[in-house]
Formats: C-alpha cells, structure tokens, sequence
C-alpha cells in the first residue's frame, strides 16, 4: 500500500532508498545513483514543485519507496524512482505499488521513467508493467538509460 511521505519520513526513506540501489552501485558506480544521496539533497527534493514520495507499506512495514514528479491535473507523470528493500524483494511489491501509483494520479495518460539498459531484471519489470522502449542515452562507459513510457487507456 502507498502512503505519502512527508518530510519527516526523510530519516526512514533514505536508508531504503540507499540499500536498494546499494547494489547498482556497486557494479556501475554511477554519480547520479540513489544509493549515494545525501540527506541534504533527499530533503531538498520533498520541496520541489509536483515532487512527491510514498512509502511502500505492507503488513505494517515500510518495504520501499517511490518518487513522482506529477503536476496537479497533468497528463503526463515522471516515476523518478521505485526502490524496495532488498530483504523484501520477489513479493511483487514493487509491481503493486506502481499500479497503484498509477490509480493515485487519474488525468495521468502517460508515464515516463528512465532505468538501466544493461539490467534485463529492471527493463523486464517495467514491460510487464506494459512500458514501452522509446529512447536509450549513454550515461558514462558501461551503463546506457533506457527511457520507457506507458499509455493509460481509457481517460
């Protein structure tokens, strides 16, 4: 279940977000790499406009995050990120949480998102998600962004 995250969430959110990247990381060593936020620029984010997070709870335990850039009554969203804790991966949380994200925005036609080219793990979650390829940038030697989209029909 989503649950909007505040500012006060930044203590819990942020070591989540760390662990769940924690391994992209280590094999990419990307500068733009959640898993090496600082506290400061996590916070820095709750203030930007249309910026939001939401815990990803189930059974009462906070097992990930999202962050959305959304304009109040936009057709189009921006997954920013989805991270879960890799103690709680493999239970479909992720896969929940992003169709719920998607009932949460309703004007939202179009969803945007950019992940890993080189992690077939990731660019399959999102296919079973029903996004879609459209652009791939090179981001430094040895790791490529695929950029992704997904059509809502029916609004």
């Amino acid at each position: 279940m989503l649950v909007k995250a505040d500012l006060s969430n930044a203590e819990e959110l942020l070591p989540i977000q760390h662990r769940a990247f924690a391994a992209l990381y280590e094999t990419y060593q990307d500068q733009y790499n959640p898993a090496i936020e600082t506290m400061d620029y996590f916070q820095s984010r709750f203030a930007r406009p249309n910026c939001s997070y939401y815990k990803i709870v189930e059974e009462g335990d906070t097992v990930g995050l999202v962050r959305t850039t959304v304009a109040e009554d936009a057709d189009q969203g921006w997954l920013g990120l989805i991270g879960i804790d890799p103690d709680h991966r493999g239970k479909s949380y992720g896969h929940k949480a992003m169709l719920e994200l998607e009932s949460l925005y309703p004007t939202v036609r179009r969803w945007v998102l950019c992940t890993v080219l080189q992690e077939p793990k990731l660019v399959s979650f999102y296919e079973k998600l029903g996004y879609k390829a459209i652009k791939t940038e090179p981001e430094q030697e040895g790791i490529d962004m695929v950029y992704m989209e997904k059509w809502i029909s029916g609004k």
